[in-house]
């Protein structure tokens, strides 16, 4: 009888063994797949929002934005994009984007004319709060605004110009 207890005792302690080294290989933290007959509360579907619910697009794309670091970049492009909204169509005319130089949050603009850069610069604080204002604060910290190139040489042979000598 004492021989019959122990092989009960060392079949149960066995499968306790067994059970102890399941449980910790488990990760709890997993997710537990859905009972078969809806038994648990936990994972039912109900009239209020859920993870599982389907997302907006535009929600979505702002949580991808967001996790990968992109706020800047799309925030340069949409004040690229709507740049004759955001500073209205005649200063649009007149003044356009050269280039925005990321490392110091640095807007340059090129202006048609020395005198709409000089009306530029004296508006350029209002201009920077409108830019804040649209596209979000810190995109755009400081802002130069230079007045029409000078133009391209195109080519190699010129003639000097006319001296007193010339003539």
């Amino acid at each position: 009888m004492t021989d019959n207890i122990k092989k009960n005792n060392a079949a149960a302690n066995a499968l306790a063994r067994a059970r102890a080294r399941n449980t910790k290989f488990r990760n709890k933290n997993s997710v537990l797949k859905r009972p078969r007959f809806g038994r648990s509360e936990e994972f039912r579907s109900g009239a209020h929002p859920d993870q599982r619910d389907p997302q907006k697009i535009g929600n979505v794309l702002k949580k991808v934005v967001k996790d990968f670091g992109w706020q800047q970049p799309t925030s340069v492009a949409n004040l690229i994009s709507r740049w004759n909204e955001i500073v209205g169509d005649e200063i649009a005319s007149h003044v356009s984007i050269e280039i925005f130089n990321a490392d110091v949050n640095e807007l340059i603009l090129r202006a048609d004319s020395s005198t709409w850069a000089t009306q530029i610069r004296l508006l350029s604080s209002d201009l920077k709060k409108r830019i804040a204002l649209e596209v979000g604060d810190g995109v755009v910290k400081t802002l130069k605004v230079y007045g029409p190139a000078k133009p391209a040489q195109k080519g190699l042979w010129r003639v000097p110009s006319m001296r007193k000598n010339d003539y």
